[in-house]
């Protein structure tokens, strides 16, 4: 659609200015203002870009009113030819003073957290959160809070590794802690064990006291009570419930059944402080069923380990490689 003239424009801005306009003019000009363009995203819907549009159009003649108020003597100072221009430059203030309303007004304040990280091959940290509740983390974890845990929410998440809660009881707000991959444990009062080792397909809730709901993005998996555990297997979407390890891994012992070289070498990382080097493909089929005792030391797991795969490897100065396996 072809737009007025410029010339045009600027007469029918002086006559809107002198109060002179004919109802025709006037549909000129809002079609004219129309014409400029309003931030894409800046406006949520179809209500509000009406409403802005509305109001940024009053905006624009009321500020040229106001500035020709007395024509005659605005008129011989300012030429009529500047009119188009600084209507123009009042629709740009005007839509990014709509926008930066919108902007701000859809995006709350910031939250501050704490992260806390427990060095690997160094003992379980204990720690405790601002509404009393006890926390342990396995060495390599790392747990995340916001610094007003406990006024408004009691949210935490783990972001890699394994952490033991003891919740402290009766606060208004439900204990919740959340995963990286989307997995939420609501608790009001218990003991349970999350597991979300950044990089592997899957989470482990483990519950020792109490009662526990477990979530993930859309939908409700399950109702933990003591001696259960769920494991969530992130590819597929799946839950599995099984039983609770007896072992309590915060004393240093650790059960692992069915569990992928990828646990089990995260698991002498963290426990060991060691690096581990190994082929992905070729150790994939392989899953293991095993203890490893508080007092086991990293050249007994990895003969363990030799045993029952057949695996061989090197190890030294804090570093272990396994070079294949033998048949």
């Amino acid at each position: 659609m072809s737009h007025p003239d410029k010339h045009i424009i600027d007469q029918l801005l002086e006559k809107h200015a002198l109060g002179i306009c004919t109802q025709e003019e006037r549909a000129i000009l809002e079609r004219w203002y129309a014409a400029f363009p309003v931030g894409k995203r800046a406006l949520e819907d179809e209500a509000e870009r009406k409403a802005v549009h509305t109001s940024m159009k009053a905006g624009i003649f009321d500020k040229i009113s106001q500035e020709e108020g007395t024509v005659g003597a605005v008129r011989a100072q300012r030429p009529v030819r500047h009119m188009y221009w600084r209507a123009a430059a009042a629709a740009v203030v005007l839509i990014a003073a709509g926008a930066l309303f919108y902007f701000f007004r859809a995006k709350p304040a910031p939250v501050a957290f704490a992260e806390v990280v427990a060095p690997a091959g160094k003992q379980v940290m204990h720690m405790e959160l601002p509404d009393g509740s006890a926390v342990w983390l396995e060495p390599g974890s790392t747990l995340r809070y916001a610094r007003q845990f406990g006024t408004e929410s009691r949210e935490v998440q783990v972001l890699d590794g394994q952490a033991f809660f003891a919740v402290a009881p009766g606060a208004s707000q439900p204990f919740m802690v959340g995963t990286p991959e989307g997995i939420q444990t609501k608790v009001l009062g218990t003991e349970f064990s999350v597991k979300a080792y950044r990089g592997l397909k899957y989470v482990q809730v483990a519950v020792s006291a109490g009662k526990v709901q477990v979530s993930d993005n859309n939908a409700v998996l399950g109702v933990l009570e003591a001696g259960q555990q769920l494991t969530y297997e992130v590819g597929t979407h799946t839950a599995t419930r099984g039983d609770l390890p007896t072992d309590d891994w915060r004393n240093g012992n650790q059960t692992l059944q069915n569990s992928s070289f990828a646990e089990v070498a995260r698991i002498l990382q963290n426990r060991y402080g060691v690096k581990l080097s190994y082929d992905t493909a070729m150790m994939a089929p392989y899953r293991f069923n095993l203890r490893i005792a508080g007092n086991t030391s990293l050249e007994e797991t990895m003969e363990m380990l030799k045993e029952l795969s057949g695996m061989t490897y090197t190890l030294s100065n804090g570093q272990v490689t396994v070079t294949g396996i033998q048949q």
